[in-house]
């Protein structure tokens, strides 16, 4: 999954985060209804805008931008006024999202006074202070180095309500792509009783039932096929038992011939006569 996409994930799962970024009320998300926007008879979406279950409040306009794009203005303001075209609106913000400033785009020209709008914003996550909220937290996870990701993720994982933490496993899964599911859950360090009901922690489970079932399975075989051999040796062994009779050994000659138990030649019935 690309890292703009796990933005799209949390601006869906955890609006609050994005609410507290922008300056306002983190309990504000549930005023809004985050949506993908097709512009009509355009080759334009808008693929995060928060919609207002009000017409007294802002539209927010989202575009999160990880990848270096000298025409990423261009479309995202013309994105912007084609919506405001089809679906007018006074009330409306426009918010940029980067990894870091490294990214933007470098050359302005054209565009530098709409930057200067009140109703524009551009977030750094790199430059991100530390929060106490995990739903902002998660967005400066996505950036977060390697080597501090993963106590950055035991801190947040520590207060983080299940909906939290799965979306914490999600983004260390895309950030440690070596390491697997259950390495994952180690890095945690958290109960696993947290765990059990995040849709990380049902998807590893599935997994390691197919994989046991199939283990079980291949073994199953494996023993079944050891278990006909022997039992077809062990019946070849029983079968010759009256012939080795008529030759003249005793059950005590056959029993060490074949390599059988006294038990198991004296089980088979002699002959009369």
């Amino acid at each position: 999954m690309r890292t703009d996409k796990l933005v799209y994930l949390l601006l869906q799962l955890a609006p609050q985060g994005f609410f507290a970024l922008i300056g306002r009320n983190p309990d504000d998300a549930s005023r809004y209804e985050f949506k993908s926007v097709e512009l009509k008879e355009t080759a334009f979406r808008i693929d995060g805008v928060f919609v207002p279950k009000s017409d007294d409040d802002f539209i927010y306009f989202i575009e999160a931008q990880f990848q270096p794009d000298e025409t990423f203005y261009a479309r995202f303001f013309a994105e912007i006024f084609l919506f405001l075209k089809q679906y007018p609106a006074k009330k409306w913000n426009a918010i940029a999202l980067y990894p870091s400033r490294n990214v933007e785009q470098k050359n302005l020209e054209g565009f530098d006074d709409l930057l200067e709008l009140p109703r524009v914003k551009r977030v750094y996550l790199d430059e991100l202070p530390e929060s106490e909220k995990v739903a902002t937290g998660l967005f400066k996870l996505l950036v977060e180095p390697e080597r501090t990701a993963g106590e950055a993720a035991r801190k947040m994982a520590s207060r983080a309500n299940k909906a939290e933490l799965d979306l914490i496993e999600q983004i260390l899964t895309y950030k440690f792509r070596t390491l697997t599911r259950k390495e994952i859950r180690e890095m945690l360090k958290i109960q696993e009783e947290l765990l059990k009901d995040t849709a990380f922690y049902r998807e590893a489970f599935e997994e390691g039932k197919v994989e046991g079932r199939q283990e079980g399975e291949a073994k199953g075989r494996q023993e079944g096929e050891a278990k006909g051999r022997q039992e077809g040796e062990r019946g070849a062994k029983l079968a010759m038992i009256p012939l080795l009779r008529e030759l003249g050994l005793s059950d005590e000659k056959i029993a060490e011939r074949l390599n059988l138990a006294p038990a198991d030649v004296q089980s088979v019935p002699k002959a009369n006569g």
